[in-house]
């Protein structure tokens, strides 16, 4: 991200999320941003996954500047290249375990995406869980269904917002050390947390922001 700012209008008053902020990441890596509530965490994640848009500045991801490209294409971009791990899950409360996870990628996966999907399911603990529905999964099996799903394309970048938040302490280290495996099998992984559990690996880099810049990276 090079110089990137987002300013959100809320009646008369305009707030500056991010304030002509850069930041590189490099291919590989376990960076996680930190900082108080309402500091642009999560507006910069939306912006590095190019779900959106910055009102200034440019965004490189994987070789490719997103927001160059016609909506339709920067759509297909994410679904190759970006996962995404929300907080709130996200799941479709219809669909059971399996289909949430394989719903991002029907339309346009090429490929044997039900043989991967049922991969995924083994290797996050899910197998007795895969025809059940959100409603009837515990917290930690709701995220693990999340993370499955958003590695389904195998994407070079994961971004998580908040992917601890709503979880004990037992099942927020079991999601970190997930997050951690799959980093150590190349994908880079951003992550926005307030868990301290989450950043005192000396293998991550943190980045500190407050009004949308950054105040120290380590």
């Amino acid at each position: 991200l090079s110089h990137v700012t987002k300013v959100y209008s809320q009646g008369t008053r305009s707030v500056r999320a991010l304030d002509d902020l850069s930041l590189q990441i490099d291919a590989g890596e376990f960076v996680s941003i930190v900082g108080p509530s309402g500091c642009g965490k999560t507006t910069l994640l939306k912006i590095a996954g190019g779900l959106l848009r910055p009102d200034t500045g440019a965004v490189t991801v994987a070789g490719v500047e997103p927001y160059t490209l016609p909506a339709e294409a920067r759509s297909r971009f994410r679904g190759q290249h970006v996962g995404f791990v929300f907080q709130q899950f996200h799941l479709v409360p219809y669909l059971s375990v399996r289909e949430n996870i394989l719903s991002p990628v029907l339309a346009w996966w090429k490929g044997d995406v039900h043989q991967r999907a049922e991969g995924l399911i083994e290797r996050f603990g899910l197998s007795n869980r895969k025809h059940h529905r959100p409603g009837e999964l515990s917290t930690g099996e709701r995220q693990r269904t999340a993370l499955a799903r958003a590695l389904l394309h195998q994407p070079k970048l994961l971004l998580a917002d908040e992917p601890t938040g709503n979880l004990d302490p037992h099942l927020a280290k079991e999601i970190i050390k997930l997050l951690e495996k799959i980093n150590a099998q190349g994908t880079t992984v951003f992550v926005a947390t307030h868990d301290h559990e989450m950043v005192r690996s000396k293998n991550k880099r943190t980045v500190q922001i407050a009004d949308g810049q950054i105040v120290s990276s380590l």
